[in-house]
C-alpha cells in the first residue's frame, strides 16, 4: 500500500507503520509525525502548524492529496510558511476528536480530509475539511486559504491567539464530564431514548431519516433490547424494516459481500464505497441477534455473508483482521464496483439486469450501475432457484467483470478496538450457526492481539508489522475486553474470561477520572488534553463499552467494585445522556447492568466441553442483559458455587441478585423460566 517513491527522497513518514502515513511519505510536502519534533520545531522556527487528517480509504483524502499535497508548488507554500503534520485518525482517533470538534464550532460541519491551523501551542485557530486547488462550489481554494493564514499569522497573531484560546477552552468544557451531584440514574432512560429513535425513524426505508444514511449498527440493536426488555412490538418492526432494506440496497456489496460505508441517498441505493471493519463486525452482531429475534432465515443467510466476506477478503495471515478496504480503484471512485449496463446484461440477461437495479442510463453516476435488488422475490422467481441459489449464481457470472479490474486496497493495521468487535461478532454467529470454524477465527484473533498487543499490562493501539507505537486507547482496552467475554461466553473458554477481567482492571487503573468518568487517553499520552468521549460514534464509544464490561463483569464475578465503576460512570455522564440520548447510545443499552436488570446463566456441565449446549442456547434465546457461565475457575467460584450438573446432563440455573429459579436440564423449560424473567 506504500506509494513507489516517485519523488525520490521520503520524508519522516517512510518509518510509520501506519499505512496512510505512508501514502504521503514521498509527498513534497515536508510531514512530520504527530509528536514533539513538529511542536519543538513550530516553536523555534515561529510558525503555525498545518495538522491535517485523514485515513487510507477516505476518498477524499485521496483526492486532497493529488490534487494539493502532491503539488510542488502548494507543497512550497506549506514547507516555507508552516510546520506540516499528518495524522491517521484510526491510529489517532483522540487527536482526531479533539479538532474535529474545534472545526465543527469554526464552521457548523466535519469530515475528512480534516484541515486545522495550530499554534505552536496546539491551540486551533482556523479550520475546514476539504479544500480545492482552485475556487470551487463557494469554498476558496486550498491555495488561497494558506496565504490567508500566512498574512493573519504575520499581521494579527494577538488576535489568532486570543480566539485560539478561547476556542480550545470550548473544546475542552465540551470533552471534559463533569457529574452534577443531583444527578440519579434511572431505567426511564430506555423509554426516553426508544421515543426519541421513533422521532428519528425512516419509514420508508428503515434506518435514520435523512440523508447520507448509515447503517448505524448503534441504533438498531438498541432497538433489539429495548423490545426484548419491554415488548415494545414496534421497536422490532423498525429493525426489521431497517435491516432488509439496508440489504436489498447497494449499500451491500452483492457480488463480493459485505457492506460499504454508507449511502448517499435515503434507500441506500447508491454507497460511498469504503468498507471497515468496524461496521461490518457490528452488523454481523446484528444480523445474527436478528435471526435469533426474529426467526427469519434471511438474516442467517446475511450474517454468514458478511462473515464469508471478512474471513475471505480482511483476515490477516496471524489471524487478525484489516482495518478496510478503500473506496477508490482504478483511479476512480467505486471503480472496482460500478458496471456498465451491456457488462451485467450480458451475463445475466436483460431481465435479471433490470431486477438488481440496472439500466441502460445506470443508476449512478457517469451512467454506471451497482447492483441492488428492487424484489429479492422476483430475482429467486426468474432464476427458478432459491434466493440463496439464485443469489451465489449472479455473483459466481458478474465476478468474472471484477476479476479483471484493479481490486481496491486494504489498509493493513489490526486495530484493537475494531478487532474486539469482529471477535464479538465471530463468536457469536458462529455458535449460533454452529459454524467452529468460525469461533475459532474468534479465538485465533483474541490470541494475536493478545499475544502481540498487550504487552507487559499495557494495550498497543494496532498490528501492522509490529505493534505501533501509539498506546492503546479506551476504546481498544474496552471493546476487547467485550470481544473476550463474548468469546467465553460462546466457546466457554474460561482464559478470555481472565483476559477481560485483566483488561478491566487495567481501565481503572489507567482510565478512570476522579470524578468517576473514564478518559479516553492513559494518563501519559501526548495531546493537549486528555478528552472524555461518552458520545459514540459510527460504533460503540470506549466510554459505553467499558461500562458494558464492567456490568457483565459484575455479574458474574459478583464483585462490587465493578458495580460501583460502572455505576459511578454512567452517573458522571448522566446529564449527557438524558439531554442526547440517540448520541449515547451503548451508554445507555448498559444502564440495566448497572440497574440490576441483568441476570446469569449458569450452565453446568458433566463433561469438559460445553461447546454444544451454548451453541444451542445461542441459537434458541435472545438475552442480551443474561450472561452465561460455563467452566468453572475462581473467577466464578461464588457464582457456580453449589451448581451441579444434574443426572449427568447440562443443568441450567438462571439466577438474578443471588436468587436462582429452580435448576431444569430441559432447554424448553429454561425458555419458559425467562419469559418476563427481565422485565421490568
Amino acid at each position: 500500500m506504500v506509494r513507489e517513491k516517485a519523488n525520490g527522497k521520503a520524508n519522516r513518514l517512510a518509518e510509520s507503520k501506519s499505512p496512510y502515513l505512508r501514502l504521503h511519505a514521498y509527498d513534497p510536502v515536508n510531514w512530520y509525525p504527530w509528536g514533539e519534533e513538529a511542536i519543538r520545531e513550530a516553536k523555534q522556527q515561529d510558525k503555525p502548524i498545518l495538522l491535517s487528517i485523514g485515513y487510507a480509504s477516505c476518498h477524499w483524502c485521496h483526492v486532497m492529496h493529488r490534487e494539493s499535497f502532491m503539488d510542488p508548488r502548494i507543497a512550497g507554500l506549506i514547507n516555507t510558511y508552516f510546520v506540516p503534520v499528518k495524522v491517521d485518525r484510526e491510529e489517532r482517533p483522540d487527536i482526531d476528536s479533539i479538532y474535529m470538534r474545534a472545526v465543527m464550532l469554526m464552521t457548523g460541519h466535519g469530515g475528512w480530509p480534516l484541515t486545522v491551523f495550530l499554534t505552536p501551542e496546539l491551540k486551533p485557530f482556523f479550520g475546514g475539511t476539504y479544500f480545492p486547488p482552485s475556487r470551487r462550489g463557494g469554498l476558496p481554494s486550498f491555495k488561497e486559504v494558506l496565504l490567508a493564514v500566512r498574512d493573519a499569522w504575520s499581521e494579527r497573531r494577538k488576535e489568532i491567539f486570543e480566539s485560539g484560546s478561547n476556542l480550545f477552552s470550548v473544546v475542552t468544557e465540551y470533552l471534559t464530564v463533569r457529574p452534577q451531584s443531583a444527578s440519579n440514574i434511572n431505567r426511564d432512560i430506555m423509554t426516553l431514548a426508544f421515543d426519541q429513535a421513533v422521532l428519528v425513524f425512516d419509514e420508508d426505508f428503515g434506518g435514520i431519516k435523512g440523508a447520507p444514511k448509515f447503517p448505524t449498527p448503534l441504533y438498531h440493536m438498541f432497538l433489539t433490547r429495548y423490545w426484548r426488555l419491554y415488548g415494545q412490538d414496534m421497536a422490532l418492526k423498525m429493525v426489521d424494516k431497517s435491516l432488509k432494506q439496508m440489504w436489498m440496497g447497494g449499500i451491500y456489496d452483492h457480488v463480493g459481500g459485505g457492506f460499504h460505508r454508507y449511502s448517499v441517498d435515503r434507500s441506500w441505493s447508491v454507497p460511498h464505497f469504503e468498507k471497515m471493519l468496524y461496521d461490518n463486525a457490528a452488523l454481523l452482531t446484528l444480523y445474527t441477534e436478528m435471526y435469533v429475534a426474529s426467526r427469519n432465515e434471511l438474516y442467517r443467510y446475511i450474517a454468514g455473508d458478511i462473515a464469508r466476506w471478512m474471513m475471505d477478503e480482511i483476515r490477516s495471515g496471524g489471524g487478525g483482521f484489516y482495518s478496510s478496504l478503500d473506496a477508490e480503484s482504478g483511479g476512480r471512485e467505486g471503480g472496482y464496483y460500478l458496471y456498465k449496463w451491456e457488462e451485467v446484461s450480458s451475463v445475466l440477461g436483460e431481465d435479471v439486469a433490470r431486477l438488481l437495479g440496472c439500466s441502460p442510463g445506470g443508476n449512478a453516476e457517469e451512467g454506471l450501475n451497482v447492483i441492488k435488488l428492487n424484489s429479492p422475490e422476483q430475482v429467486s422467481q426468474r432464476m427458478g432457484a432459491s434466493l440463496p441459489e439464485a443469489l451465489r449464481a449472479i455473483r459466481g457470472e458478474v465476478s468474472k467483470i471484477r476479476r479483471g479490474r484493479e481490486p481496491p486496497m486494504k489498509d493493513e493495521k489490526i486495530i484493537a478496538a475494531w478487532n474486539g468487535l469482529a471477535i464479538s461478532g465471530l463468536a457469536y454467529f458462529g455458535a449460533v450457526s454452529r459454524d467452529e470454524r468460525l469461533v475459532e477465527a474468534a479465538s485465533t484473533c483474541a490470541d494475536f492481539l493478545l499475544s502481540n498487543l498487550y504487552l507487559g499490562g499495557d494495550l498497543r493501539r494496532f498490528w501492522r508489522d509490529g505493534p505501533s507505537d501509539a498506546p492503546g486507547l479506551l476504546e481498544d482496552y474496552a471493546l476487547l475486553g467485550c470481544g473476550l467475554l463474548d468469546l467465553y461466553q460462546w466457546s466457554g473458554r474460561y482464559r478470555y474470561l481472565e483476559s477481560a477481567l485483566d483488561l478491566a482492571q487495567a481501565i481503572r487503573k489507567k482510565f478512570l477520572s476522579s470524578s468517576g468518568g473514564f478518559y479516553d487517553t492513559p494518563a501519559e499520552h501526548d495531546v493537549p488534553l486528555r478528552p472524555m468521549i461518552v458520545e459514540d460514534g459510527s460504533y460503540p464509544s470506549g466510554y459505553g463499552a467499558a461500562v458494558k464490561l464492567f456490568g457483565q463483569l459484575h455479574l458474574l464475578t459478583l464483585e462490587e467494585w465493578l458495580l460501583e465503576v460502572a455505576r459511578d460512570a454512567v452517573k458522571c455522564a448522566w446529564d449527557r445522556l438524558v439531554a442526547s440520548p440517540l448520541s449515547h447510545l451503548s451508554t445507555i443499552s448498559a444502564v440495566p447492568f448497572v440497574e440490576g436488570l441483568g441476570g446469569e446463566l449458569v450452565v453446568a456441565t458433566p463433561g469438559d466441553d460445553p461447546r454444544m449446549v451454548l451453541g444451542e442456547l445461542a441459537e434458541k434465546i435472545y438475552e442480551p442483559y443474561i450472561v452465561i457461565a460455563a467452566r468453572r475457575g475462581e473467577i466464578l467460584r461464588t457464582l457456580m458455587d453449589g451448581k451441579d450438573p444434574i443426572s449427568d446432563k447440562p443443568t441450567f440455573y438462571l439466577c438474578r441478585a443471588a436468587a436462582c429459579q429452580k435448576p431444569t436440564t430441559d432447554i424448553t423449560e429454561l425458555i419458559n423460566q425467562l419469559r418476563g424473567f427481565l422485565t421490568p
